[in-house]
This record gives C-alpha cells, sequence and structure tokens, in this order.
C-alpha cells in the first residue's frame, strides 16, 4: 500500500478546522428539569461538522463541507423503575450526492431528512440483574457497533462495522424490537439477547431476527445503552466479547475485547480489535460471505489535550470472484472539551485489490452536549 499523501488541493481543510475550533464554545451546565414526583428529563445536542477530501480516482478529488452528524437528544426516568431515551438525526446534511433516475443524473446536495434514529424505553424492576429495552436500538452485533458516535475515539465507526445494516433493512444500524440486559456475578458479566424485526418479507412471513451478546468485564462494567470510545483516561475498563445475529439463512458470529486504562496525570490509553463472520447466504444475496476485522489505538495526553490515534480495518470475502479490501487512518485529536468540545483530523487510505489506492482526509468538529 502505498504512503499517505495530503495533496495541496487538501489544505484548505486545515484551516477550515482551525477557524472551527477558535469558535467552539465551551461546555455548561446539563439542561436538566426535575419535578417533585421524582421524574426527569434532560436534553442535549451532537453537531459533528465536517470538511472531507476523497480521491474519486487518478485525476478527480471529491470535496464537501456539511454536517456528520446532527442530533438532539433526550432522556429521563418516568420513575425509579421506567426511563425512556430519544434522538434525532440528520446525518450528512449539506454532503453532495449524485442519483440516476430515469436515466438522468442529478448532482445535488443532501437535504438531511430529519428523523427518529433512537428511542429506547427501559423498565428497569430492581437491581442491574434484568433490564427489558423496548423501541428503536442500536444492535450490539459487535462492540464498535454499539458504541456512542459522541465518544469515538478515531474519527467515525469502522468503515465494515454496519455491513450488515443495509441487508437487514437496519437504519443505520439500528431495529425495532425488544431486548433483556443485564449484569452478573458481580456487574463482570454482562449479557444482552434481542428480538427484533429484521427483514419482514413479503406479508411479513419472515422469522424475526435474534442476537446474542456475552461481554465479561475485567474492571467495571458499562451499564448504560451504549459503550463508550474512550474515556480520555478517566476509567479503568477491560472487556471480552462474543456475539451472534441471526435471521432466517443470514448469520452473523462476532468477537472482540475493549481495553481503556489511565497511566497517570490524566492520560490514557484505549485499545480494541472486532472481529466478525457474517453470512447472508440466499436469504440475504446483498451480503455476501466475509470476514471483517477492524482494529484501533489512541493515547490520549492530558496536558496538551491531544488524541493521536490509528486505526486499520479490513474486509475479506469469501468467493474470490469479489475484490477484498481494507482501510488504514492515523489522525490527531485536539479535546479542549473533552468529549463535549473537540476537533479531529484523520488521513486515510483504501485499498482495493486489483483496484487503484484512494486517499481521504477528514476534518471534523464536534459539539456535544448530555
Amino acid at each position: 500500500m502505498r504512503d499517505l499523501i495530503l495533496r495541496p488541493k487538501t489544505l484548505w481543510a486545515a484551516v477550515a478546522g482551525a477557524s472551527f475550533a477558535c469558535m467552539a464554545p465551551s461546555a455548561h451546565a446539563q439542561w436538566e428539569i426535575k419535578p417533585t414526583d421524582g421524574s426527569s428529563i434532560k436534553f442535549g445536542f451532537l453537531v459533528q461538522g465536517q470538511a472531507e477530501s476523497l480521491d474519486v480516482n487518478e485525476d478527480d478529488t471529491s470535496q464537501n463541507l456539511f454536517f456528520r452528524r446532527l442530533r438532539i437528544l433526550a432522556g429521563g426516568k418516568i420513575n425509579d423503575q421506567w426511563s425512556f431515551f430519544f434522538e434525532t438525526d440528520s446525518p450528512n446534511l449539506g454532503k453532495g450526492t449524485t442519483t440516476t433516475s430515469g436515466g438522468t443524473t442529478v448532482n445535488s446536495k443532501d437535504a438531511g431528512d430529519l428523523y427518529i434514529q433512537d428511542f429506547v424505553v427501559t423498565y428497569k424492576p430492581g437491581g442491574d440483574a434484568f433490564n427489558l429495552d423496548v423501541g428503536m436500538m442500536l444492535n450490539e452485533v459487535s462492540y464498535n457497533s454499539n458504541q456512542s458516535a459522541a465518544t469515538l475515539l478515531a474519527t467515525d465507526y469502522g468503515p465494515y462495522t454496519f455491513a450488515w445494516s443495509a441487508p437487514l433493512q437496519a437504519r443505520v444500524g439500528r431495529d425495532y424490537g425488544v431486548r433483556a440486559r443485564g449484569y452478573l456475578f458481580d456487574d463482570h458479566l454482562e449479557y444482552r439477547a434481542s428480538v427484533m424485526q429484521g427483514v419482514r418479507g413479503e406479508n411479513s412471513t419472515n422469522d424475526l431476527r435474534f442476537l446474542g451478546r456475552l461481554m465479561f468485564n475485567v474492571f467495571e462494567a458499562q451499564k448504560a445503552l451504549f459503550y463508550t470510545g474512550t474515556t480520555l483516561g478517566k476509567k479503568q475498563l477491560l472487556s471480552f466479547g462474543v456475539s451472534y445475529d441471526t435471521q432466517e439463512d443470514y448469520n452473523t458470529v462476532g468477537a472482540d475485547v475493549f481495553w481503556d486504562q489511565p497511566v497517570g496525570d490524566g492520560n490514557g490509553f484505549t485499545v480494541q480489535a472486532d472481529w466478525s463472520n457474517l453470512d447472508g447466504d440466499v436469504f440475504l444475496t446483498s451480503l455476501p460471505e466475509q470476514e471483517n476485522l477492524y482494529v484501533e489505538a489512541g493515547f490520549y495526553i492530558n496536558s496538551l489535550k491531544l488524541l493521536p490515534f490509528v486505526s486499520y480495518a479490513d474486509r475479506n470475502f469469501d468467493d474470490d470472484a469479489l475484490a477484498d479490501t481494507d482501510k488504514v487512518m492515523v489522525g490527531l485529536g485536539y479535546m479542549f472539551a473533552g468529549h463535549n468540545g473537540n476537533v479531529k483530523l484523520s488521513f486515510g487510505q483504501h485499498g482495493v485489490d486489483g483496484g487503484e489506492d484512494r486517499d481521504e482526509i477528514w476534518l471534523q468538529l464536534q459539539l456535544f452536549r448530555y
């Protein structure tokens, strides 16, 4: 794979990022309402403004300024047993798109339809051994696929993390259903078991989709709906997980490890590795059998608020007629307000067997509060 190259025409991204950082506000108090009856509701937002430059071919480079994510969040509790989480999204708002209909090609900017991305109601009868989640929720096919977008280590998820999402007619890794979730043996063992819609088929006669996950936590457990990407040196987390996802003849088997470790003076390193084998079989012909790997690592330097990181993703098809792909990325984050405010610059290179490698640069400003 040839060396990463930052072409002169992509330097505008660095200038835009510096301007974004200067304008970024600092985080304020939480926006929360607590009536006297014990219920509560809080509000938040996630904004990720992004500059992007991507090689299309040897002669052309695609360039965009857009909102990678633009979300409104709300959550709270009705009482001690019932809680909820809700968020909207308008992803890739303003990004250039090309569509073809009836032989006519139309170039435009993404209108960014606003839609409900998550809506989860959780019933917790008592203790942490059993929670029941109902609604539209992110699926735990791997550790990376169940992470919060606001706390990712790298600039985004792995490029093949949601390879199953479109074939299963999931919405950005979300599906509708019910999930049992709990923490056993002094919180060392987490289980998640879900029944989801999946692909309904003609007259909705397909079997439902089933997901299962076990994760062993060596130290502290993560008891929220979503997993973290990095705690920036604040928590010691080490987990080993296995997952299984199936519907009709489709199935995915996965294994992963996540390690987040403080290293004195507020510093810390984060390492994650996810492996999965996916096979759509005759049920999901758009998902040929494949093995996917995603690995990322980073080190947070507290005194400088810097977060250098690297990631590698690999996609190998069982069918030799299909071209395998990979992607390597190196990046640097300036975490001026932690996850509440940061700027990340990353350089990536896509490789395709038998094809030309493509360079890309991402510059992203994140503002988050919840």
